[in-house]
């Protein structure tokens, strides 16, 4: 085969490939504009190639911004990818994993994109995640049930009779277990919810540290006494696992003292774009071993409660976490956390509070 039928060839399989993918293809330029792309392109968008052509692809794509980060990334790096969603034919959204790669010729650069639609691994997904969380709900509804009844057997039972020890210890033991197990499955649940990409909405900061109470006051009243000095008015971005910062924080100075925890929260004034929740923990002084095992992910004994969750929250909400000793008098008499949250909102809200009181 001499070298002209060679190239010929090469051509064809090429325009074979092309033509007959399942995934959309679209040859492009550093700008975005569309200079070829194959049948499926077309079927997708409802038009044909002469429509199409010459045309910035970007018009096509929902989230522009993110289509023009992706275009940078690919021009600089030469291979990209990225999930965008695409408004196909009728304007139906539906989402594509894009593959973008620089293509060198003699004349110009060019860009490919090859972008494979993934609705229906989307819906499988969301699935199976819809029975998960059906049999999460069911088990957590079950272990709650379990942890009320161990506390109303217990109540019941100290009416007519005084528990021996090793009954009483029996009881502690199931229910600590029982605690223990919510416990995980919420933080294996926050994991997953930290793996998907979803906005954040405007949290009070009454609402969360009030939930966070009484989370600890259902599951850990015997151990823990909280006094809260707050902020009514203050906002911050979160979800609906905010409070779970706290929870963890509050409940691993458990496992540092034998006695009851007592704990002192106080949420500071803003102070320029940051708010700060103090806790302050009287009597549980830690090492500074100890300080750093509750910041450092990689050291963390996996036999005691995760705080992993709550470093992968801060990062998620872009907090910072500051442990130090709280002196008095030139003595150390406990700990103190510092959580900085950032205020964003903060003059929004101030605005359409003034504006809201003038009218």
């Amino acid at each position: 085969m001499n070298p002209e039928e060679n190239a010929t060839l090469i051509q064809e399989t090429f325009d074979i490939i092309f033509q007959n993918s399942m995934d959309m293809i679209y040859l492009i330029d550093n700008e975005g504009i569309i200079h070829d792309a194959n049948i499926q392109a077309c079927r997708y968008l409802g038009r044909t190639l002469q429509e199409i052509k010459n045309t910035e692809i970007k018009k096509y794509i929902k989230d522009k911004k993110m289509f023009l980060e992706l275009l940078k990334d690919t021009i600089e790096k030469e291979s990209q990818s990225k999930r965008l969603v695409f408004l196909t034919k009728n304007r139906t959204e539906i989402p594509f994993h894009i593959s973008a790669n620089v293509i060198k010729s003699i004349e110009e650069n060019y860009i490919v994109l090859i972008c494979r639609d993934i609705q229906d691994i989307i819906d499988s997904a969301l699935q199976r995640k819809f029975l998960f969380e059906l049999f999460q709900h069911d088990l957590l509804n079950n272990l709650h049930a379990e942890v009320g009844y161990i506390d109303f057997f217990r109540k019941t039972i100290t009416k007519e009779e005084s528990l021996s020890d090793t009954s009483e210890q029996l009881l502690a033991k199931m229910r600590d277990i029982t605690i223990r197990s919510i416990y995980l499955i919420q933080n294996a649940n926050i994991n997953l919810l930290l793996q998907e990409d979803r906005s954040l909405s405007n949290q009070k900061i009454e609402d969360f540290v009030n939930h966070a109470i009484r989370y600890l006051n259902n599951f850990f009243a015997k151990h823990i006494r909280v006094d809260i000095t707050h902020m009514e008015d203050l906002v911050v971005l979160g979800d609906e696992y905010l409070y779970r910062i706290l929870v963890n924080l509050i409940v691993r100075m458990m496992e540092y003292t034998e006695d009851k925890v007592e704990v002192e929260i106080y949420v500071t004034k803003p102070k320029q774009d940051r708010i700060n929740i103090k806790l302050h923990f009287e009597g549980i002084i830690l090492s500074k071993d100890a300080r750093l095992e509750i910041l450092e992910i990689d050291e963390l004994d996996t036999k005691k409660l995760d705080v992993a969750v709550t470093q992968t929250m801060l990062d998620r909400y872009n907090l910072t976490l500051r442990i130090e000793n709280i002196k008095r008098l030139g003595e150390i008499v406990g700990t103190r956390m510092t959580l900085t949250f950032p205020n964003i909102e903060w003059e929004k809200i101030d605005a359409e509070r003034k504006q809201n009181n003038k009218t």
